[in-house]
């Protein structure tokens, strides 16, 4: 296999040729630009079942299924302190970003938050026929 560490387009194409038998197939594309995790839910459309974006912590509302029968999101979110700033403590972050300082930051306390996606897949075909997001609060 090759490797291009600077092309998931095409790592991707290559990974999906070797096993190109499987129906289901689900992407987690982790990148900080939504329009790059859009290009490669377009790229892969028919070709994936889902292609969901990760990363910045923070759910989008812009899941949909895409012509050929993929569904997409930006981002699913996360799971994590609700009371954060993506899963941290607030106070932690604020001090790194106010001093400009990096700091090794820890996790927030209480009650979470739980962001996801519910896809449903026709298992004959592999493409996706909906795409629901969930976010949940849990009180811990």
């Amino acid at each position: 296999m090759r490797c291009y560490p600077d092309d998931p387009f095409r790592i991707v194409k290559e990974i999906l040729e070797r096993n190109d038998n499987i129906k289901c197939v689900l992407i987690d594309f982790h990148a900080e630009a939504t329009a790059e995790k859009k290009a490669m839910g377009f790229y892969l459309d028919g070709q994936v079942s889902a292609v969901l974006g990760t990363h910045t912590h923070v759910q989008t509302a812009d899941e949909i299924i895409f012509p050929k029968g993929t569904a997409f999101i930006s981002d699913v979110g996360m799971v994590g302190p609700k009371n954060s700033i993506i899963g941290a403590r607030i106070d932690e972050v604020m001090k790194s970003t106010l001093m400009q300082v990096p700091f090794v930051l820890e996790p927030a306390e209480g009650s979470a938050e739980v962001n996801g996606v519910f896809i449903e897949i026709d298992d004959k075909t592999g493409s996706a026929k909906k795409i629901e997001r969930i976010r949940q609060s849990v009180e811990l």
